[in-house]
Parts: structure tokens; C-alpha cells; sequence
């Protein structure tokens, strides 16, 4: 199964790069190698699980790792960057800086909670700066793990806000992915454990369900043997 949507999303791709939905250079070899990458850990999972299983598997953590590292790196100067420019504004200055795109038609996804907002001088205010003080502080937060955590829950409720009266959910999809690299790996494993525990059920089903053309094993009270058992000739039972 695994093989036939490799090989058909390399049909797609490459229908995509020659009728030129895709044409730029960069994205071209970013699919195409993730493509090759692919195919290559299909035929060493396969034919060869030994050595160069054991050296991929290293070079695949280094990448890992690698991109991990670069993640982090863009989210700090992203935050940073973000932070610093507001404060030279003199919109971020006085507070009221969030006030203008809630108020702009392209903007407006929810204009009854937007106006609930904007009504509110209190709330205009501790958003602008408390969108200043969490950009600004979130790469020294990285020196403290529970300071990392606190900053990281205002980040993600502050991109939820965003999606949601701004209307950007791409953006603020996209910005949450980034923020989740900082996650405490105590609570990563612990969501995963959440997630196998609710898929588990469907798993079971769809392992237990037997194959197109194929009859269901006729397993006994006692288990597959016991089935095998009763099925045996008369001089084999009384052995």
C-alpha cells in the first residue's frame, strides 16, 4: 500500500512541475527530494535492515535535529524582530495599536465581538501591550523552563485570537506549529499517549476486519489452536 501512494504521488508530482503548477525552483527540489527520501527509506526498510538501516536512521536524527534547531532559531528572531519594530510605533506606544485592524472591514470576521472589544479602552490596551511584552521576552524566556511554559500558553491563546477575530487561521495554524517545537517533552509524550489510547479502538477494528476475497479465521473458545483442534481427524484426537 505504502509503495502504490508513493508511486502515485510521484505521478502527481511530476504532472504538477511539467504543467507548471509548481514553478519554483526551490519548492521543485523540496518536493522532489522529500519524494526520493521516501522511496529510499521504503527499499531500506525492505531489502536492507541491517548496517545501512542503523547509519539512516543516524543521519535522519542529524536532519531532524538539524531542522528542529532552524525552527527554533526563526521562531526567536520571527518573536524578536516582531517585538522590537512594535516598540518604536507610536501606535505600540500608546496603546492602542490593536485598535485599527479590528476596525478595518478585511479584518472584521466577527463585528459584534469585535465592537464588544474595541468598546472596552481596558482591553485595547492590555492587548497591544501585552502583545509587545510577550514577543519581546519570549527568547529570554527560553533561559527558564516555567517561564518558557507561561509565555507559550499567551503565545498560542494569542494566535487563537488571531485566527479567530482577524480571520487569519492559516497564518495562525502555521505560527502555533512553530510554538509547539517549545513544548515540554513530558506533555508531548503525554498527549501522544492521549492520542494511541483514542485511536486504539479503530486500530483493533480495522486489524481484526479480514481481507476482501479472504474468509475469517475460525478461531475456537480456546484460541486459533483449539479451532485447528476440533478440525483434526478422529486418530489425530486420540493421540
Amino acid at each position: 500500500m505504502g509503495i502504490a501512494v508513493w508511486a502515485v504521488l510521484g505521478v502527481v508530482l511530476v504532472a504538477a512541475l511539467v504543467s507548471g503548477k509548481i514553478d519554483s525552483p526551490v519548492w521543485s527540489l523540496f518536493f522532489a527530494g522529500m519524494w526520493l527520501v521516501h522511496g529510499y527509506w521504503w527499499l531500506i526498510r525492505r531489502f536492507a535492515p541491517g548496517e545501512p538501516r542503523i547509519v539512516s536512521d543516524i543521519i535522519a536524527n542529524l536532519v531532524h535535529n538539524a531542522a528542529l534547531f532552524v525552527i527554533m532559531a526563526e521562531v526567536c528572531i520571527i518573536y524578536a524582530t516582531a517585538g522590537w519594530y512594535k516598540i518604536q510605533g507610536s501606535r505600540w506606544q500608546d496603546g492602542t495599536a490593536v485598535y485599527y485592524p479590528m476596525e478595518l472591514d478585511y479584518f472584521n470576521v466577527w463585528p459584534e465581538l469585535s465592537d464588544l472589544l474595541v468598546g472596552s479602552g481596558l482591553i485595547i490596551t492590555a492587548l497591544t501591550y501585552g502583545t509587545v511584552f510577550v514577543q519581546v521576552a519570549f527568547p529570554f524566556a527560553l533561559l527558564n523552563r516555567r517561564a518558557k511554559n507561561v509565555l507559550l500558553v499567551l503565545m498560542i491563546g494569542e494566535h487563537i485570537g488571531i485566527a479567530v477575530l482577524l480571520g487569519l487561521p492559516f497564518f495562525s495554524m502555521a505560527m502555533i506549529a512553530m510554538d509547539s517545537v517549545f513544548l515540554p517533552t513530558a506533555f508531548l509524550v503525554w498527549l501522544g499517549a492521549r492520542a494511541q489510547r483514542v485511536t486504539d479502538p479503530v486500530r483493533r477494528r480495522l486489524r481484526r476486519r479480514p481481507a476482501p476475497g479472504r474468509p475469517a479465521r475460525d478461531v475456537g473458545p480456546a484460541g486459533p489452536g483449539a479451532a485447528a483442534a476440533d478440525r483434526a481427524p478422529a486418530w489425530a484426537k486420540s493421540r
